[in-house]
This record gives structure tokens, C-alpha cells and sequence, in this order.
């Protein structure tokens, strides 16, 4: 009987130890030439602390531009398979949004799987205002959030300063939106400290419009790229207040924390010393190019670099296989679970060869060193990162990989319709 009550308790630590919690921070409108461990000159302190304790991967890809980005990580399916191709702001523009009975989330299934779930940040792809549930249906227990301009509702253009949040279905204003959400979160993380946990952190910074933050108020600097300079450090002492929150609560070893962008930055930056061009909403590598970093001490001792790659749709499978839960049959996933990766194997069978993107009807395909476009373009991204070169005549092996990337981006089928009708008549011309 002692035996068997030993073997219980046994397997139910095992059970425990195989659902980490999963915290998701995405920064909003900044690429790898705002994060000084990628060659920024701007310095990221606690952004760069994550990197030394975890893995910092070289080519991670979203898409250029905000919405189409939520809906590929949430969905784990790519544009031209959701039908969100361009941006759709919903809240300001109408429609149904994400649609609960069309699309499953990854927080969805988490939950169902045993897993306390929360969003704090900004949402957008509902109008939280005509469904007030929306969130629920998507797989969040709780949330904190600013739901986007809604038509209409002057008070909700403000995120910042004196910022609407709605928290669990109330709205009210914050004094300043990122620390309210910052703080609602870390009180979630105490709250949840001893059952595994989804955190999903689409944070408000460094959207614009660019104002002041709470350290340079009282001495705000003048001027767009200041400002958004502003922005970028705050947004860094966010992350830092937060992944010390879960340190300090004994969480380190148990929780995976991945840090990212939606799409290139707003403002352009530097990369090892030389200006770097502005990346939201472009078609290149530049406007999809995010920061990726993930600490996860269960899984290696940190301080890694790599090379392998990763786009967004690999976030939702990746999520699954740390929490174990086994997706429906019915649901159809686009990418490739990074945990491999993670633990170092070697095994090329387990990791991607290529990674995918696209802004309206513009797609876009790369390897670890070229890329190719629907328009026909084709780079090293190694020796031509900014795409201004043919490729030379002397790389041998270009015609070959030229070959592969464009055989794989063929294979690709036209966009799905649209997610709703409103979509098509403010972007014509889109399938």
C-alpha cells in the first residue's frame, strides 16, 4: 500500500512537471533594431537578461502588420488559410471579428486542459462592446485589456494616459494603461502561483500615438523617435517588473517565457551600428524580422543563440506539446512545435526548413539564408539583408535553393475568404 501511494504521488508530480506555465509577451510595433542583444543601440536591460538565461533566435518571422499577426498565433493557421490577410481593425470598422464557432485558440484548448488562462494588453479582434463574452469563448478566464477604438466611443482612443481598460467586463479609466495591466498580471501570476498558467501579453507599447511614460514625464522628450525611444525603455521595465514577479514567486524553473514583436518596428532603429529601415506594414524581411526569445530552464541552461527557425504559426503547437493536450483532428495546425529546438536536438526532421509570410495578396518565403517573393524577387538575406542586390552569378548553390523556395511557395492556395464581408470593402482588390 506504502508502494502504491509512493507510485501516485510519483505520477502526479510527473503530471505536474509536464504542464509548465506558458507566459506570452508580444511587444507592438518593434522589430530586433530596438533590442540591444541583437546589435540595438538602444539599450533593453531586461530584455537582454531574458536572452542570457534562455535562447535568442536569429529568424523568427510574424507578419508586417498588426491583426493579421494575432489571428496567424492565436489560430495557428497562416493568412491565406484564415482569411485575415490585411489589417482589420474591428472595433472601429464593424463585422464579427474572430469568430468563436469558426476558429479555436490555443487559450481554448489550454483550459480545457487544465490550465488557468488570462490576456492583458490589447485585443482588437472583436468588439468587446457588442460581445461582452468574447474573450470567454476564446479561452480566457480573465482579462485586462484595451479593446481597440471603438466607432463612435471617443473615450476609447485613449490606451495611455488616463486609458480605458475593461478588467473582467468592467471599463473604467487607468491612470496609465501599461502599468495597470502590467500590475493585473502579476496579481493573476500570484493568484495562479500553484496551478500551471497561461499568461498572453500583447503588450499596449510601443504603439503609438507616442507620448511620455511614468520615468520621463516629469521630462518628456520632444519629437516621434524620442519619444518612441520613451517607450521602448518602459516597455523593457515592464518586462523586467514582470519576469521578476515570477522569480521572486519560485516560478523560474517552472515557466516557460517567450518575449516577441508583432511586426517590424514603427520607428527606424540600428542594427550593429547601422541604421536599420522602419519595418511595419512592409513587404520584406525587415517588416516580418521580430525579436524571439525564449527562457525556458526545464528545458536547457540558457545563454543559446540559434539559428533555427521560426514563424508564428509555430507558437500554437508548441504550446500544446509543453501542455500536453492533443489537439482536435478536426483542427487544422500550420506549424511545427519549437520544443526540439529548445531542448538542443540536432535532429533536422524536428525543425523547420523554411518559414512563411504574407500581407494581402503579397507572399513571401525564406531559408536560413534566401528569400523569395511572389513578384519574383529573390536575396541573400546574409550578405543583402536590406534586398537591394541580385543575387551573385558566383553562389553556386542559389539556383537550387531558388528552386526549392519557389516549389514550396507554389503550393501555397489562394486566400481564404475573408473572415467577414466588411473586410473586402475596406481592402478591394484582396481575394
Amino acid at each position: 500500500m506504502k508502494k502504491l501511494l509512493l507510485l501516485l504521488l510519483f505520477a502526479g508530480a510527473l503530471g505536474a512537471a509536464q504542464k509548465p506555465n506558458i507566459i506570452f509577451i508580444m511587444v507592438d510595433d518593434m522589430g530586433r533594431d530596438w533590442v540591444s542583444c541583437y546589435g540595438a543601440k538602444h539599450q533593453t536591460p531586461n530584455i537582454d537578461r531574458l536572452a542570457k538565461e534562455g535562447v535568442r533566435y536569429q529568424t523568427a518571422w510574424c507578419t508586417p502588420i498588426c491583426t493579421p499577426t494575432r489571428v496567424t498565433l492565436l489560430t495557428g493557421q497562416y493568412p491565406c488559410h484564415h482569411g485575415w490577410v490585411q489589417h482589420y481593425d474591428v472595433p472601429r470598422w464593424g463585422g464579427a471579428g474572430l469568430r468563436a464557432d469558426r476558429f479555436t485558440t490555443f487559450a481554448r484548448l489550454l483550459r480545457e486542459g487544465g490550465y488557468a488562462t488570462v490576456i492583458g494588453g490589447k485585443w482588437q479582434i472583436n468588439h468587446l462592446g457588442r460581445e461582452p463574452d468574447a474573450l470567454k469563448k476564446h479561452g480566457f478566464d480573465e482579462h485586462c485589456v484595451w479593446p481597440g477604438v471603438e466607432e463612435g466611443k471617443p473615450e476609447t482612443q485613449e490606451r495611455f494616459w488616463n486609458g480605458l481598460v475593461v478588467t473582467n467586463g468592467k471599463r473604467s479609466k487607468a491612470p496609465y494603461g501599461p502599468d495597470t495591466i502590467n500590475d493585473f498580471l502579476i496579481d493573476y501570476i500570484k493568484r495562479h502561483k500553484d496551478d500551471p498558467f497561461l499568461v498572453y501579453y500583447p503588450m499596449l507599447l510601443t504603439h503609438g500615438p507616442h507620448t511620455s511614460t511614468p520615468m520621463n514625464k516629469a521630462n518628456a522628450p520632444e519629437g516621434k523617435p524620442a519619444l518612441y525611444a520613451g517607450n521602448v525603455t518602459y516597455m523593457d521595465h515592464l518586462v523586467g517588473k514582470l519576469v521578476a514577479a515570477v522569480d521572486e514567486l519560485g516560478l523560474k524553473e517552472h515557466t516557460l517565457i517567450v518575449f516577441t514583436g508583432d511586426n517590424g518596428s514603427a520607428s527606424s532603429g540600428t542594427l550593429n551600428g547601422e541604421p536599420y529601415p522602419k519595418g511595419k506594414g512592409r513587404q520584406a524581411d525587415w517588416g516580418v524580422h521580430v525579436p524571439f526569445i525564449v527562457r525556458a530552464p526545464f528545458l536547457n541552461k540558457g545563454g543559446v543563440v540559434s539559428r533555427d527557425l521560426i514563424d508564428f504559426t509555430d507558437l500554437y503547437p508548441t504550446f500544446l506539446d509543453l501542455a500536453g493536450v492533443t489537439p482536435p483532428k478536426t483542427l487544422k495546425l500550420d506549424g511545427k512545435s519549437f520544443v526540439p529546438s529548445l531542448r538542443g536536438d540536432e535532429d533536422p526532421f524536428k525543425k523547420r526548413s523554411w518559414i512563411y509570410s504574407q500581407i494581402g495578396d503579397f507572399r513571401m518565403i525564406r531559408d536560413w539564408y534566401h528569400i523569395v517573393d511572389n513578384k519574383g524577387a529573390f536575396h541573400n538575406l546574409l550578405k543583402d539583408p536590406r534586398q537591394e542586390q541580385k543575387v551573385s552569378p558566383q553562389d553556386k548553390i542559389a539556383p537550387g535553393r531558388r528552386q526549392r523556395l519557389q516549389m514550396i511557395l507554389d503550393r501555397f492556395p489562394k486566400n481564404a475568404p475573408a473572415p467577414f464581408p466588411e473586410f473586402k470593402a475596406k481592402h478591394p482588390g484582396l481575394n
